[in-house]
């Protein structure tokens, strides 16, 4: 029984406080929060937008039982206009740096012809963000595409990488000063894994193999050729971009076919492509959501799912200490992008949180260079091809009013970022 407000509830609450051990992250450490454009702006005419209204796709959600306006972005957050009021939440969690991104689409909605109003718009974004003190993580790509780029094959285009980096330069040469850190492109393999092979993602191509690799190897060419154009008019410029990184292990280690399939989904996840670009990188990035066992035969997955989020994802702390550990051999700083947990309810955010910082924590005191954590996400947000029901936000958002609302994870994570450190027990 608890006495917490009696003498001897005190004592007891004190005693147990004396018990639980404060683990300290480095001086400079980052602490942040993550966005994208397409999932907070709100009002924009790309090839998501487009594919979210297509007949096939809401003929899909019908069949399914789905509303289909809970899977259009629409106006996603308002976040084009309330960018001022998301920094102040970012402040709120006593944050330093903050991601966002660039959404290509507004910058060159016609080919050749670029937006200069919308470049004016990004520059008192980022002004914005100094203003605060915040320093800028900022993504070139994440997974949309301006519409007459996929009317021209999208990625599986060999002009694509042309077109990308004239936009890239645009962006270094009237951005290029307020930004801390540059993400080239987001999670590649999972464009080419949800567009080209499983076909759920847009362009819907399922199963077209040849396509994929056109598209993985423009992807390389992109990112290596925009990592010159930025340290070209930026020489001392932070670039990196952003990989998917799950935790794999056997489903059963005495197995070598189980053993073999691990082997072959770390390859072909994420260790191909960043095997490629690794000499174009300064630091390190990823973001880790997933934990897999994988088997040789069907089901192929066999997680143990002891604990999920609402949308079935095993919660697996533990992974990303691994994940770490094999970062850790190329000898560059690491900084974890994404980090986050569907909860609409709030009740295992905070845990989340404290869990996987200590598996970070682990990492630091073995010696891997970690310097930096953002938290996904800032805001409840469009989640792909998930729509609006996951909620992922320290804040919720009224999807009518747009009015934020911190839940109470919010605090946990504000305390953690002003403290420098988590309590466990």
């Amino acid at each position: 029984m608890n006495f917490p407000h009696t003498e001897y509830g005190i004592r007891r609450q004190t005693h147990q406080n004396m018990l639980k051990k404060i683990l300290k992250f480095p001086q400079n450490f980052l602490w942040g929060v993550s966005t994208s454009a397409y999932q907070i702006e709100g009002g924009i005419i790309n090839d998501w937008s487009e594919w979210e209204k297509s007949e096939s796709k809401i003929k899909k959600l019908k069949s399914e039982n789905k509303n289909p306006e809970d899977f259009i972005c629409g106006q996603a957050c308002d976040s084009y206009n309330k960018y001022e009021e998301d920094f102040d939440l970012a402040k709120k969690l006593n944050c330093k740096a903050y991601r966002l991104g660039i959404e290509w689409a507004r910058i060159e909605p016609i080919k050749g012809q670029f937006n200069l109003v919308e470049i004016e718009h990004y520059k008192k974004v980022l002004s914005a963000a100094k203003k605060r003190n915040l320093q800028v993580v900022l993504t070139l790509w994440h997974w949309t595409n301006p519409v007459w780029l996929t009317q021209l094959g999208g990625w599986a285009n060999k002009k694509v990488v042309d077109y990308f980096i004239n936009y890239v330069e645009l962006i270094v040469k009237e951005l290029g000063q307020d930004v801390d850190f540059w993400i080239t492109l987001n999670e590649p393999m999972a464009h080419i894994g949800f567009g080209y092979i499983r076909g759920n993602f847009p362009p819907n191509q399922k199963g077209k193999l040849l396509n994929a690799i056109r598209v993985y190897k423009n992807l390389v060419k992109a990112h290596q050729m925009a990592y010159k154009k930025i340290h070209q008019f930026l020489p001392y410029s932070q670039v990196s971009f952003t990989s998917l990184t799950d935790y794999f292990e056997p489903a059963n280690k005495a197995n070598p076919f189980d053993c073999l399939a691990v082997i072959l989904a770390r390859y072909f996840h994420h260790r191909k492509f960043f095997n490629q670009v690794v000499k174009s990188l300064d630091f390190i990035a990823f973001d880790y959501y997933f934990h897999n066992r994988l088997s040789w035969h069907p089901p192929f997955k066999v997680n143990l799912n002891k604990e999920i989020n609402d949308m079935g994802w095993e919660i697996y702390p533990k992974g990303i200490y691994h994940v770490l550990k094999y970062f850790s051999k190329f000898n560059k700083p690491i900084y974890i992008m994404e980090n986050g947990i569907a909860d609409a309810s709030d009740c295992k955010r905070s845990k989340f949180i404290i869990d996987h910082l200590k598996y970070v924590y682990q990492a630091i005191s073995k010696g891997i260079d970690v310097r930096g954590y953002f938290y996904w996400s800032l805001l409840d947000n469009f989640e792909w091809a998930h729509g609006w029901i996951p909620k992922f936000g320290l804040y919720s958002v009224d999807r009518k009013t747009f009015i934020r609302k911190a839940r109470p994870s919010a605090e946990v994570y504000a305390n953690v970022c002003q403290k420098n450190l988590i309590e466990i027990d």
